[in-house]
């Protein structure tokens, strides 16, 4: 798996990049705004080309792009279907998102689709946006991402763990192959992400921390902002709050 982080937006939001060397296809998590030259930039430079737009929940910080970038590539997947019309590019390539059982979610030809946790589609195509200083617009997801449901592309596999908390739709991707978890606002290095903001629930975040304490010590986290860390450096309270049920006071 080819991975890239770029930090963007006042937030500082880490935008990621994933892409299958063999197929060159890529999805974006976490798409603040200004993303969208940035991941145009990203995608030429290496080949790329874009087949899904992930959030990890529903915050403007996180989401406040996914429109413009499923604009931008409405015309390149026009022309990838129109030249296949025979259908080998739709057999041998493409995202494949799976719902809870292993079930196949059938993804549209708009453009890149948007994913995100069926809880948080509200903040998605309602945006509020708490202290953000420029407008958020809407976007339309179309994709559910639900526990015990994976995204597919090419050889790479991200088990979605659905971890409310923060936002009552929050997931993180774990790519159990590579040893890699993408925590969104779940998991910091030294910290979670807020619980006092509406939709969040601390008791819902410590469950959710909890059960990231049960994944490996070598797996490599890379949260949606701030340094990356794994779960073996943040085991020590990790455990605690495992043990607790309740988020520690520090």
């Amino acid at each position: 798996m080819d991975h890239l982080t770029r930090v963007v937006g006042p937030l500082r939001t880490n935008l990621h990049l994933l892409a299958d060397p063999r197929t060159r296809e890529a999805i974006a998590v976490d798409a603040a705004i200004p993303s969208v030259n940035l991941v145009r930039a990203e995608l030429a430079a290496r080949g790329w080309r874009l087949v899904l737009i992930v959030s990890t929940h529903g915050h403007w910080d996180h989401t406040g792009d996914n429109a413009a970038l499923q604009a931008s590539t409405k015309a390149e997947s026009a022309a990838a279907l129109a030249a296949d019309a025979a259908g080998a590019h739709a057999r041998e390539h493409g995202v494949v998102v799976e719902g809870a059982g292993g079930t196949p979610v059938a993804l549209g030809d708009g453009g890149a689709p948007i994913a995100a946790h069926p809880a948080d589609w509200h903040r998605l195509t309602n945006p509020q946006p708490l202290f953000a200083p420029f407008p958020i617009p809407p976007c339309v997801p179309a994709v559910e991402l639900v526990e015990g449901g994976a995204i597919r592309i090419g050889g790479i596999r991200l088990e979605v763990l659905h971890t409310p908390g923060h936002t009552e739709g929050s997931v993180c991707l774990l790519a159990r192959d590579e040893g890699l978890l993408l925590s969104g606002d779940t998991l910091f290095s030294g910290g979670w992400g807020r619980v006092d903001l509406p939709g969040a629930d601390p008791l819902a975040m410590a469950a959710s921390l909890g059960r990231l304490a049960g994944l490996p010590d070598a797996l490599r986290v890379l949260p949606g902002h701030g340094p990356g860390t794994t779960i073996g450096r943040e085991r020590p309270w990790l455990e605690i709050v495992a043990r607790s049920g309740r988020l520690p006071d520090f």
